[in-house]
């Protein structure tokens, strides 16, 4: 099938973070604008306003960082993951939720995900424990918390420490409970992209135990405690910029409106494509999806190929969750690790498509997305 998009046909991208930032515009600079003038950039009062307001607002213990990749290293060294140790990661998910243990120099160990939720599975979790487990890395996926209940009890059951990365999740709730405070560390990817971010890479963690949080602080800046020339401990250059813990402060108090938007698209969508032969996401019980992605899975991997090709004929862009899982990846040949279950894993994501989803989609934008799938069914 031809991907040309005829003159005039509306087109709707993937992705629209671009716009949220651009309708910010004038504060976005009046942020520059002070944080040039204070000549703080790093670490200073803006990122400690920004773990003042998600303490308050989620809970826990919040410390800033560059990125959620880094949280997660931070994250698995404070927890004293090592050598000789084996971490539970879902088999869905970005590199960086296993490249982080692995950088600590475990073995992080793939369980397979509920191919509901795509979220890590109890059952698959339970059945990958040896004696060398340290902990359970669980993912909340695309919006939605993982089962935290069962995931919890788990690692009781085992003296395992259980990390969430929150990457997709800001402002998930798990039975009323925020996301990055249901496992003893949350990690927050708040880069651009994420349904709450700055101007580029930046991450958060929040720690259940406030001892952690010097240590934490220590992590991401090379080991440093109050004399910048003194490091104790070996560290990352990991801290997050003042301007971005600005600007995602700024967004804090829009996200439950923006999730409601993003949760409104998603009734429309699922209301919609309610007879069709695809599964559409939704609540699992005391877990109400906050969309970061809108997934949409097809009978088979040739449906979901001939779908994705007819919406960008008709100009819309849509996206597969990590069609390279990432135990498939070149790195892991070079990294040790072992593949407990990964079926459920390696069928979905043959088969699904994310469709675009985002408060700055106009009503056109939703209308022709939505014209177009039922039209190609």
């Amino acid at each position: 099938m031809s991907t040309t998009v005829p003159p005039g046909v509306l087109t709707v991208p993937a992705e629209v973070h671009g716009r949220r930032l651009q309708a910010m515009r004038a504060e976005i600079l009046r942020l520059t604008d002070e944080v040039l003038s204070s000549g703080v950039f790093h670490g200073g009062p803006r990122v400690r306003e920004l773990e003042r307001v998600t303490g308050r607002l989620w809970g826990g213990h919040p410390v800033g960082a560059s990125s959620g990749t880094m949280a997660l290293e931070a994250a698995c060294r404070a927890l004293g993951i090592g050598a000789g140790d084996e971490v539970i990661v879902p088999a869905l998910t970005f590199v960086s939720t296993s490249f982080a243990p692995a950088h600590a120099g475990a073995v992080p160990v793939v369980a397979d995900i509920d191919p509901l939720t795509r979220t890590l599975d109890a059952d698959a979790v339970r059945a990958a424990i040896t004696t060398r487990t340290k902990a359970v890395i669980a993912v909340h996926m695309c919006g939605q918390c993982a089962d935290m209940t069962a995931l919890n009890a788990i690692a009781g059951q085992h003296g395992l420490a259980v990390i969430e990365d929150c990457a997709q999740a800001a402002g998930a709730t798990h039975h009323g409970r925020a996301a990055g405070t249901l496992g003893n560390i949350g990690c927050f990817s708040m880069w651009a992209g994420k349904n709450l971010g700055g101007l580029s890479d930046a991450g958060l963690l929040i720690a259940r135990d406030p001892g952690m949080v010097p240590l934490l602080r220590q992590l991401i800046d090379l080991g440093r405690h109050q004399d910048r020339h003194v490091h104790h401990v070996p560290g990352h250059r990991g801290r997050l910029s003042e301007l971005d813990a600005a600007v995602i402060t700024h967004q804090l108090s829009l996200l439950p409106q923006w999730i409601g938007q993003r949760r409104d698209i998603a009734a429309h969508y699922n209301h919609a494509f309610a007879g069709l032969p695809l599964q559409t996401p939704d609540d699992a019980p005391g877990r109400p999806h906050t969309y970061y992605k809108y997934p949409i899975t097809l009978p088979t991997a040739h449906e979901a190929r001939r779908l994705a090709d007819q919406l960008t004929a008709a100009g819309i862009t849509t996206e597969q969750i990590y069609p390279v899982l990432p135990h498939q990846q070149p790195a892991f040949t070079r990294i040790p690790h072992r593949v407990a279950s990964a079926d459920h894993a390696h069928d979905l994501t043959t088969r699904t498509l994310c469709l675009p989803i985002a408060p700055e989609l106009t009503q056109p934008e939703i209308d022709h997305v939505t014209h177009t799938v039922l039209t190609c069914h």
